[in-house]
């Protein structure tokens, strides 16, 4: 990792930036084990790839666009690369083209994949090629988190608007189970004390904790009956969540909680877990690890709603994943339920930006409609107030 942060300290103007597209298999390809870690497992290949098999919409395709930088003499080196999906207007099969990041309902952050520190300038030049080199009347990109990408998208693209907002609960500097559960509301405590006792004293209960591929195959089977018995009813696609399991699996970043009731499975929980080290990072140190826990899904059955399976297996898989896995963070993906400042402590806020392209008729018309419109009429209320 630190190795490849060291273009950074090169002079952005010392080098010659170029451009290249590739398909999100031949990125995979030529990259996949020279990319650094990402900081949240769904920013990760095998989830990107898994949402362009499962996830993508009719009449589109995922372009993944490359800055190079070169010396002279030598190989382009890659240095920011972003999946984005181009896609035709599902209403209108004409050239209202569209650009979106690479995303779904199940991701709650997009990012470019950077193989050196974030530049605003190198982000920039990446947005230039992009917006010139292609077809398009508006762009959806994030969510993003505020930082340098926002910041750079936000002071390059004169007509953009933020699309949408989510929280993403969460809590870091986590050091050990012991003061994590301290820091719980003690109703919440209290809570699961008397409910655990009551399951206890009316059922066996168990929980299992699937790390490893044998085992898999009959929790997920499992996790599906909780799922579509659930509150939450059937799933979109049960072949992406499997998908993004099985790549977890394969490199121990997968935490499946289930909670047995009498053997009928009644709650089950998909954390996914990721590491990296923190920008520290120098020569011959690398860096302390930072490894946070994503907590993806939750789901029980309401036969058993009365014990609150649903805290129970949350707390045991807290407890796993602090002691055993050593988390620094856990974090909820998207979402501010009530819920869950009981079990975190932190609220940020990740946004989607809508862009429109003003050398287009349709951009020019999304401008009028969703920019100039909207600020007329906020005008002409307050003179009439």
């Amino acid at each position: 990792m630190a190795e490849s942060l060291m273009a950074n300290s090169e002079r952005f103007s010392d080098l010659n930036p170029s451009y290249g597209t590739l398909s999100l298999t031949e990125f995979v390809h030529q990259y996949e084990n020279s990319l650094p870690e990402a900081r949240l497992f769904e920013l990760t290949l095998p989830w990107l790839a898994a949402t362009e098999e499962f996830m993508l919409p009719e009449n589109s395709q995922v372009i993944v666009h490359c800055l190079y930088h070169t010396r002279k003499g030598q190989e382009p080196v890659l240095n920011i690369a972003w999946p984005l999906v181009h896609s035709l207007d599902n209403k209108n099969k004409s050239s209202k083209q569209q650009i979106s990041s690479l995303t779904s309902f199940y991701s709650s952050v997009a990012e470019p994949l950077f193989l050196i520190a974030p530049a605003k300038e190198q982000l920039q030049q990446l947005f230039s090629y992009i917006a010139q080199e292609h077809h398009w009347h508006s762009m959806q990109l994030g969510a993003f988190e505020e930082g340098i990408v926002a910041q750079a998208l936000v002071e390059y693209f004169p007509y953009q608007r933020i699309f949408s907002k989510t929280d993403n609960v969460y809590q870091t500097g986590i050091s050990d189970y012991a003061s994590y559960y301290q820091q719980r509301p003690s109703q919440l405590r209290n809570t699961i004390k008397r409910r655990e006792k009551k399951l206890a004293k009316a059922h066996q209960y168990r929980t299992e904790i699937i790390t490893d591929i044998n085992a898999f195959s009959d929790a997920f089977t499992a996790y599906k009956m909780i799922y579509q018995h659930s509150w939450k009813g059937d799933e979109y696609s049960f072949n992406f969540i499997e998908r993004v399991c099985l790549a977890a699996l394969a490199e121990n970043k997968l935490r499946l909680g289930i909670l047995f009731v009498d053997d009928e499975p009644a709650a089950a929980q998909l954390w996914f877990l990721q590491s990296t080290y923190d920008d520290n990072a120098t020569q011959g140190n690398s860096g302390q690890l930072h490894t946070t826990a994503s907590i993806f899904k939750l789901a029980y059955t309401p036969k058993y709603q009365q014990y609150s399976v649903g805290s129970i297996l949350s707390l045991a898989l807290s407890e796993h994943v602090i002691r055993k896995d050593h988390v620094n963070s856990i974090e909820f993906g998207m979402g501010s339920e009530p819920y869950k400042k009981d079990w975190l402590t932190d609220k940020r806020t990740r946004q989607s930006y809508q862009i429109f392209n003003p050398t287009s008729i349709y951009g020019k018309l999304a401008i009028m409609r969703h920019l100039v419109l909207p600020r007329l009429v906020n005008l002409f209320t307050r003179k009439s107030k």
